[in-house]
């Protein structure tokens, strides 16, 4: 019998080495298949959101707004109306009205000006604990269930530092809400040329800061 020729035995090994690697190359991508179809399983997060106060409408009731302050909010005397419809509201504010004068007039009313408390008194700030003064107001207050606070034009640098405890007011009163008219006051044609007292359309954004932050009017109880 003759022996098959070596290129005939070489020929049959390479094509046995080819098969064997295609199959090995099959169950490989059949596994990797399988891992990938696999189903995977995700936790339910465990955190919870807690919504502020302040962010939450007022159940039935009162519908009282009292705004105290100086002659930059007075400046929204003939649109403030409109733009809280559906409140009562008593705008108190003054000229030149100081935080101590303000705290006079919440101690004589023995802390009774409304459901909603809004305050603009920083203008006149020459120096001090802002801070302080705020707590005590706020101390004062009976039957607010909402406050207000906006910041002021830093037209001296005393200012500043009100504005910066006013922006910490929230973080110990989770009823209280602020509103930052010193960052948008300087839009052109919202002030007069000392920067300060409203004109145009400045008499509606500082009301509309005011309308959004106290939010829509409570129904009767």
């Amino acid at each position: 019998m003759t022996s098959p020729s070596l290129p005939k035995l070489r020929t049959g090994a390479v094509i046995l080495g080819l098969v064997l690697l295609l199959a090995a190359c099959t169950d490989a991508t059949a596994s990797s298949s399988v891992a990938t179809d696999a189903p995977t399983t995700t936790l339910p997060p465990t955190t919870t959101t807690t919504i502020p106060s302040i962010d939450l409408p007022l159940p039935p009731g009162s519908n009282t707004v009292y705004i105290l302050g100086d002659s930059v909010i007075l400046g929204t005397q003939y649109v403030i109306n409109q733009q809280l419809a559906g409140w009562q509201v008593t705008l108190d504010a003054k000229v030149s009205r100081r935080m101590d004068q303000g705290l006079d007039i919440v101690a004589a009313k023995g802390g009774n000006l409304g459901r909603v408390v809004v305050v603009h008194l920083c203008t006149n700030w020459y120096g001090g604990d802002y801070g302080a003064a705020a707590d005590k107001l706020i101390a004062m207050l009976h039957g607010a269930d909402r406050i207000v606070w906006s910041t002021c034009v830093p037209w001296v640098g005393e200012i500043n530092q009100a504005n910066d405890a006013i922006k910490a007011l929230p973080s110990r009163y989770p009823n209280l809400a602020v509103i930052d008219w010193a960052a948008i006051a300087g839009t052109p044609g919202y002030t007069a040329g000392d920067g300060l007292h409203l004109q145009g359309q400045g008499q509606y954004a500082l009301a509309d800061l005011v309308a959004h932050a106290i939010g829509a009017a409570p129904p009767p109880a």
